[in-house]
């Protein structure tokens, strides 16, 4: 199948839960542009009998997920930082400010979003789900703008790290024949309902 698409960005918070993860406050973070999954595996453990390789281990060591979205508003930074809004008094009209300080403490997260295919001239809807990640403070980048508009994304990176379920699952993954398919598969792992 060759990828043709990204759509949706999902985060809820993660919690061990004595070994059977759960999670809570889950949302549509923002609109997808890209992602990238960059994962290590530890180097080939390989066992030798008969001068030969007789078994061979090559486990999950981590990863980091890259996601580009076309914004990140102030309640989906404060999600994914564990920071609280705080009121700014005297401005009309009222604002709230993140306030990057010792108190905001980044959450572990499950993230899911869909990957859209094409095989044999049929759109397929591929749902991934990473059900234990931390996200990094982001940095801030910007271009005035010039006599043409050049689009600008931020960019969010992530730790991925096995859950904490008997089999320290780190991805899952279900592909479906329509968008909403793949939506519903994310949304009930990841316990977020339907608005």
């Amino acid at each position: 199948m060759a990828t043709v698409g990204l759509s949706r960005v999902y985060v809820a918070k993660y919690d061990a839960n004595g070994g059977n993860p759960t999670y809570s406050d889950g949302k549509l973070l923002a609109k997808a542009v890209e992602i990238s999954v960059e994962l290590e595996s530890a180097d080939d453990n390989n066992d030798y009998a008969d001068n030969e390789i007789s078994e061979s281990d090559t486990t999950f060591g981590g990863g980091t997920l890259t996601v580009t979205t076309d914004d990140l508003l102030q309640e989906g930074s404060a999600l994914i930082l564990g920071i609280t809004p705080a009121a700014v008094t005297g401005l009309t009209p009222e604002a709230k400010e993140l306030v990057y300080d010792d108190d905001m403490v980044p959450p572990y997260l499950g993230y899911g979003s869909i990957i859209k295919k094409i095989k044999n001239g049929a759109a397929k809807w591929r749902a991934v789900v990473l059900p234990k990640i931390k996200f990094s403070v982001p940095n801030d980048a910007a271009t005035t703008q010039g006599e043409t508009i050049e689009w600008q994304h931020p960019e969010l990176t992530a730790t991925i790290y096995r859950d904490d379920s008997a089999k320290h699952r780190w991805k899952r993954e279900s592909t479906f024949d329509t968008e909403a398919g793949a939506e519903s598969y994310i949304k009930k792992l990841l316990n977020i309902g339907e608005e």
